[in-house]
C-alpha cells in the first residue's frame, strides 16, 4: 500500500491578493465598531453587526471564498452580546432552512445513484417537441421549474431542478461554466422565484397578509393578485428568454445539431421505479399538509415532523432496506454535498437575524433613514423607491424581514397617498422575493454563489444582478398597473 508523502517544506499556495484581502476582510469584521459611531437608533452592538456582515460579504465577494468567512462571521458573532458562539453555530447550521438543504443534497444522491435524474434528463433531450431546439428545450425547463417552486419549498425545488440541469447539460457534451447550463440555474431561481408568490399559503405571502390584515383589519383579495402574479411570471419568463437568446447569445449549437436516437425505447430498471417512485411518495408527504385540515390526524403529524424531518426519516428508511447495489452510507456523504452552500448559507441565516432585533437598532436606523425618501411623492413614485429600496436590502438580509419592516410603512403613507394598498403590498413582495445579487440574499441564491464549479468568478453576481433589474421592471411597470386595475 503506498503512502502519500507529506509535504516537505511549508510553503502558502495562495496569492498575495489573496492574503491582503483576508486580512482586509478580518479588520472590517473586528475593527468597524471601532471607527464608525453609532448613530441614534443605530445602537454600538447594531454598528458591530453590520461591520461582521459588511467584512463577510466583502470575503464572499474578493477574497472569493466561502467557507472561512462564514466560519469567521460564526464566530465574531457569537463574541458579540446579541449571541454566543455555540448558539451563533446552532442557529446557523441548526436553521430549518440549511438542513432542508443538507438533507436535500443526501436525498438526491439516492437518485443519482439510481440514474434517475439522467434517466429524466435524456428523456427530456429525446423528446421531439424539444429535440434540436434549444430554446424550446429552455422554455420547458423554466417551466418545469415553476410547477417544482408550486410543488415545495424554493429551496427543494432547486434543489431538484439543478442535478437534473447539470445531467442534461452533460448529454449535450457542456461542461462545467460553459454559459448554457449556468443560464438555465440562474434562469429557473428567477423565473421560479416570480412565481413562488402566485400562492398565497406559500411562506413571504402569507407573513405579509397576516401583518396586513391584522394591521388594517381587511383582507387581499386572492383572485386577482394570483392572476396578476402570474402574469408578472410570463413577463418574467418572456424576458428572460429573450435576454438569453438575442444578448447573451450562448453557443447552444451542441443542442442544435445533437445526434442522439429519439427511437431507443427507455425503460427503468425495477429498482429504479422502486426509487422513483418513493421520491414521489415523500414529495407528496411534504406537500399534502400544505392543502389539507389540520382537523385530520395524519396532517397534523406531517406538519408537526415537518419537511426536514419527513426527508431525514425518509433516508433512514431507505438506508436500513440495505438495496443490493444501492447507495450506502459512505457514498451518500461522500459526493454531491456542496459544504460550500451550506456554510454560506449557515453563515447567512445567522448574521441576517439581528437586522431585525431590536436591541441592534438596524431595523429602526433603515425606517428613519427611509421614511423621508418616500413620504409626499406620488404613489407611483413612492412604489418606485420602496421596490428599489427593498431589493437592495432583501439582497443583505432576510426577504421575509425585509417584508415584515415595510409592510407598516406601505400600510401608514398609502394611506395617507390613497393608493391602493393591495397593489403597493404586492409590489413590495416582488421587489423583496427575488434576492440573488449576494450569497446571503436567499437560500435559492446561495445555491448559485455557492456553485463555483457551474457559475464560475463573478458570473452569480452579474446574472442575479441583470435578473433584479428584470424584477424591479416587472414589479414597477407589471404589478403596479395591474394592480391598480384589479385590486
Amino acid at each position: 500500500m503506498s503512502v502519500k508523502a507529506a509535504p516537505s517544506a511549508l510553503k502558502f499556495g495562495c496569492s498575495p491578493a489573496y492574503i491582503i484581502n483576508s486580512i482586509i476582510t478580518l479588520v472590517i469584521m473586528i475593527g468597524f465598531k471601532y471607527v464608525v459611531p453609532a448613530v441614534d437608533p443605530l445602537t454600538p452592538l447594531g454598528v458591530e453587526i453590520l461591520g461582521i456582515f459588511l467584512g463577510t460579504l466583502y470575503g464572499w465577494l474578493i477574497v472569493g471564498d466561502v467557507i472561512w468567512p462564514s466560519i469567521a462571521c460564526l464566530v465574531f458573532l457569537g463574541l458579540t452580546e446579541f449571541t454566543t458562539v455555540t448558539d451563533s453555530f446552532a442557529s446557523g447550521f441548526g436553521n430549518n432552512t440549511v438542513l432542508l438543504m443538507l438533507f436535500f443534497f443526501l436525498f438526491t444522491n439516492i437518485l443519482n445513484s439510481a440514474g434517475i435524474i439522467e434517466f429524466i434528463a435524456e428523456w427530456i433531450a429525446t423528446r421531439k417537441v424539444a429535440y434540436g431546439k434549444p430554446w424550446i428545450l429552455s422554455i420547458l425547463l423554466m417551466i418545469a421549474s415553476i410547477v417544482c417552486f408550486f410543488m415545495v419549498s424554493a429551496t427543494a425545488a432547486c434543489l431538484v431542478m439543478i442535478p437534473l440541469i447539470k445531467s442534461l447539460s452533460t448529454i449535450y457534451g457542456f461542461k462545467a461554466g460553459d454559459k448554457w447550463p449556468m443560464l438555465m440555474m440562474t434562469g429557473l431561481v428567477y423565473v421560479g422565484s416570480t412565481s413562488y408568490l402566485i400562492l398565497p399559503f406559500k411562506s413571504l405571502p402569507l407573513i405579509v397578509f397576516g401583518v396586513y390584515e391584522s394591521s388594517t383589519g381587511e383582507s387581499i383579495n386572492l383572485g386577482p393578485y394570483m392572476l396578476i402574479i402570474a402574469a408578472s411570471t410570463v413577463v418574467a419568463l418572456f424576458f428572460f428568454m429573450v435576454w438569453c437568446k438575442f444578448i447573451v447569445k450562448p453557443d447552444v449549437s451542441k443542442i442544435t445539431n445533437c445526434n442522439m436516437d429519439t427511437s431507443k425505447k427507455m425503460q427503468l430498471t425495477s429498482y429504479q421505479k422502486f426509487v422513483l417512485g418513493f421520491f414521489v411518495v415523500v414529495l407528496l408527504l411534504m406537500i399534502v399538509p400544505n392543502l389539507l385540515s389540520d382537523s385530520i390526524f395524519i396532517v397534523k403529524l406531517l406538519k408537526n415532523i415537518g419537511n426536514v424531518g419527513i426527508l431525514a426519516i425518509s433516508i433512514v428508511f431507505f438506508l436500513a432496506c440495505q438495496f443490493e447495489g444501492g447507495i450506502t452510507i459512505n457514498q451518500l456523504f461522500a459526493k454531491n454535498v456542496s459544504w460550500n452552500i451550506i456554510f454560506l448559507l449557515a453563515a447567512a441565516m445567522s448574521i441576517s437575524a439581528p437586522f431585525t432585533a431590536e436591541e441592534t437598532g438596524i431595523s429602526a436606523w433603515i425606517t428613519q433613514f427611509v421614511t423621508p425618501l418616500v413620504s409626499g411623492q406620488s404613489p407611483f413614485m413612492f412604489i418606485t423607491i420602496v421596490c428599489v429600496i427593498c431589493c437592495i436590502l432583501t439582497n443583505l438580509a432576510n426577504n421575509q424581514a425585509v417584508c415584515v419592516l415595510f409592510t407598516p410603512i406601505i400600510i401608514s403613507i398609502g394611506t395617507a397617498l390613497g393608493a391602493s394598498l393591495p397593489t403597493l403590498i404586492a409590489c413590495m413582495m416582488a421587489g423583496c422575493n427575488v434576492g440573488m445579487i449576494t450569497p446571503p440574499a436567499s437560500a435559492t441564491g446561495a445555491l448559485l454563489h455557492g456553485d463555483k464549479e457551474w457559475i464560475p468568478g463573478k458570473a452569480a453576481y452579474v446574472n442575479g444582478f441583470i435578473c433584479s433589474i428584470f424584477n424591479l421592471v416587472i414589479a414597477i411597470f407589471v404589478i403596479y398597473p395591474l394592480g391598480s386595475l384589479l385590486l
